[in-house]
């Protein structure tokens, strides 16, 4: 139902006119005004270069993503595991003079 009425709205459209519009005619000397009233600024360009960064690296295949995490296993097992929230101090030292 929805479809025929939108159907016969843009049948009922096509049939109307549009009036006609007397174009205007612009001196040459308004042109002028109008184009030097705005300064000129040089268009900036839509993107920056920015060398080579915009290609993308292509994902690495079954086989290699396997290798390097096993590659990556191995190294984080055999890596010196960092000691958090630890904090070692030495003795105090006695700086103060001999009375």
């Amino acid at each position: 139902m929805y479809k025929k009425i939108v159907l016969l709205l843009l049948a009922f459209l096509l049939f109307l006119s549009p009036e006609a519009a007397p174009a205007e005619n612009i001196s040459d000397a308004a042109i002028e005004t109008i184009s030097s009233s705005y300064p000129k600024v040089p268009r900036p360009n839509y993107k920056r270069y920015r060398g080579n960064s915009r290609s993308k690296h292509k994902r690495l295949g079954f086989f290699r993503r396997r290798a390097a995490r096993r590659r990556a296993m191995r190294k984080r097992k055999n890596a010196v595991p960092v000691r958090k929230g630890v904090i070692s101090v030495d003795e105090p030292k006695g700086t103060m003079p001999q009375r």
